[in-house]
């Protein structure tokens, strides 16, 4: 089962979902950005589409999240799945 689809351009949209998801676990942004690694800006940034999304840096907070990230073949669109759907299958 699909979280989401979205295009690589639409940053915006990333955001929203690590948001979703961040608040979903009860975490503040500043605990995401312990767990993860990263920093308290970047997450901000990140929620609000504004930050330059670095490879590491989103797959670390997507970890905590509890999410996978997959590029579509041929496409410039990638999925963000939900781990517990990924071991369903």
């Amino acid at each position: 089962m699909n979280l989401t689809l979205f295009s690589m351009r639409n940053r915006s949209r990333i955001g929203e979902v690590v948001r979703e998801e961040r608040r979903a676990r009860g975490l503040t942004q500043g605990e995401l950005a312990d767990l993860s690694g990263t920093g308290f800006n970047f997450i901000s940034q990140l929620e609000r589409g504004k930050a330059t999304v670095r490879l590491d840096k989103l797959l670390a907070v997507l970890e905590v999240l509890g999410l996978s990230l997959f590029a579509r073949s041929g496409t410039r669109t990638i999925e963000l799945e939900r781990r517990e759907d990924l071991d369903a299958d």
